[in-house]
């Protein structure tokens, strides 16, 4: 006499389908933490200073030399025992020439220096400074500078001027970073999102390889004979 007997190991299609629906699941919750941690990566490149308010104003018109002029951020900036490390404020003529007197004042969210501008024409505001999450941040806008009825324009300094110190001695300005200082900071943040966009592909692979590897269950047509 002959029986035919469900193995017992075997799995009709719900149970494929169940076990297939895990995998999935795993797969996304596994997908999920590792695109957080992308995410995470990448915010500290939205957490650099950035200008809120300017003397002159972007692309404003001045008409008067202010008492100082003025760059100020989002966020208290980071300047290390007062050396003004890392922050350059230039103003750059239509001459070409720098009309900046060398020295910069670093309070809170603002950074201030003073110049003497010299004839009308449109001016280039030139700025660096380091963000409280400790990157440098710069970038550069016009203004232009209309010279009141007498005034008596400055003749400019073909060379970033320096600043004085208490001693008559002379410090070297910071450089101008308009582009070199950004870069860095944002090299750096891209690095380490692309080190998460590695790890993100690996897990998709790792996942894929596991759907395809997994032996198929015997069907439950199958049968022993004695």
């Amino acid at each position: 006499m002959t029986s035919r007997l469900r193995h017992p190991a075997a799995r009709g299609p719900r149970g494929r389908s169940r076990a297939a629906g895990r995998l999935v699941a795993a797969a996304a919750t596994a997908l999920t933490i590792v695109g957080g941690a992308v995410l995470g990566l990448a915010a500290p490149a939205s957490a650099h200073n950035y200008m809120i308010a300017s003397t002159p104003k972007v692309d404003g018109t001045l008409t008067s030399l202010p008492k100082a002029f003025e760059i100020t951020t989002n966020d208290k900036l980071l300047d290390i025992g007062g050396s003004n490390a890392g922050f350059a404020y230039r103003i750059v003529g239509p001459d070409g020439k720098y009309y900046e007197d060398g020295c910069l004042a670093v309070d809170g969210p603002s950074m201030t220096t003073k110049a003497a501008l010299g004839d009308s024409g449109k001016y280039t505001v030139e700025w660096q400074i380091v963000s409280a999450d400790g990157h440098t941040v710069s970038d550069e806008y016009t203004f232009t500078w209309k010279a009141p009825a007498g005034f008596t324009a400055a003749t400019g300094a073909a060379e970033p001027p320096t600043c004085a110190t208490a001693s008559g001695g002379s410090t070297e300005a910071a450089t101008n970073g308009t582009a070199s200082g950004a870069t860095d900071s944002v090299g750096t943040d891209a690095l380490f999102i692309a080190a998460g966009g590695v790890v993100l592909v690996g897990a998709v692979v790792a996942v894929l390889l596991l759907l395809r590897r997994r032996p198929a269950a015997p069907s439950s047509d199958e049968a022993d004979e004695d």
